[in-house]
C-alpha cells in the first residue's frame, strides 16, 4: 500500500510522499534559501541550522495524522487530521524543547481551526500505519511513535494556547511556510483538486517570476 495523503472517490491521487517532497521543495527554494532560517530562529530562539532543520521536520510531520490506519484503509477524508498530527508532532520534537512545541501548534493550526464546532474524537484505533510510519521516518531521521498518545482535547488545545501566547511570533513564523507548502503541493499535485489558497498561491508565485519545483506553467 501507498501512504496516501489525497483521496477521491477511494482512489489516491496524492500519495505522502509526493505531497511532503513537493511541499518541502517550495520550503527550500522560497524559504531557506533565502535566509529565512535567521529569521525563525530569532523568533523561537534557537540558531539559524536548527531553525531551518526543525521547519522541514515540521513539514514532514505535518500531516502524521493522516496515518491513521483507520484513514489509510479507509480511503475517503481525514478528518481532525491536523489535531492527531500535533499530538504526535510534539512527541517527535520535544527534544527541542520550547522551539519544537511552537512548530507543534503551528502543525496543529495549519487548517486555521483553532475554533471547534466539534470536539476531535478519540481514535478507536490508535495506531498509524506501519508503510506510512516508515515512510515518514526515512525523510525525518526521528523516531516515530506507531500509535498516537491520546490527550484530551480540551488539555491539548489549552496547552497549546499557552504556547501560541508565549510567542505568537514564533507560531506563525513557523506556520507560514507550513501553510503555504502545504497548499501548493495539493495545488500542485492533486490535478486541480487543491484549495482556493492553493490557486491563489500558484497565482502569486506566477506575478513573482518563481517557477518552483516545476509547477507553474509556462516555463517562467
Amino acid at each position: 500500500m501507498t501512504p496516501c495523503a489525497f483521496f477521491v472517490d477511494g482512489e489516491c491521487i496524492e500519495s505522502m510522499e509526493a505531497h511532503i517532497r513537493k511541499g518541502l521543495g517550495l520550503i527550500e527554494e522560497l524559504y531557506l534559501k533565502r535566509n529565512y532560517g535567521v529569521l525563525l530562529g530569532r523568533a523561537v530562539g534557537v540558531e539559524p541550522e536548527t531553525a531551518g532543520n526543525l521547519l522541514r521536520k515540521a513539514y514532514i510531520l505535518h500531516d502524521i495524522g493522516k496515518c491513521l490506519e483507520k484513514f489509510q484503509e479507509r480511503r475517503a477524508k481525514f478528518g481532525f487530521h491536523w489535531f492527531y498530527s500535533y499530538l504526535v508532532a510534539r512527541q517527535v520534537l520535544s527534544k527541542f524543547g520550547d522551539a519544537g512545541e511552537i512548530a507543534s501548534v503551528a502543525i496543529l493550526l495549519h487548517h486555521h481551526d483553532w475554533v471547534l464546532t466539534r470536539i476531535p474524537p478519540k481514535p478507536e484505533n490508535p495506531r498509524l500505519h506501519e508503510e506510512c510510519v516508515s515512510l515518514i521516518e526515512s525523510m525525518i531521521e526521528e523516531k516515530i511513535p506507531r500509535s498516537i498518545q491520546w490527550v484530551e482535547p480540551s488539555l491539548a488545545y489549552s496547552e497549546a494556547e499557552k504556547t501560541f501566547r508565549k510567542n505568537v511570533r514564533g507560531v506563525y513564523t513557523f506556520l507560514l511556510p507550513i501553510v503555504v507548502a502545504d497548499n501548493y503541493a495539493a495545488a500542485c499535485n492533486r490535478g486541480g483538486k487543491g484549495s482556493t489558497l492553493g490557486k491563489e498561491i500558484l497565482e502569486t508565485l506566477k506575478v513573482r517570476g518563481w517557477d518552483l519545483a516545476g509547477c507553474l506553467p509556462g516555463g517562467l
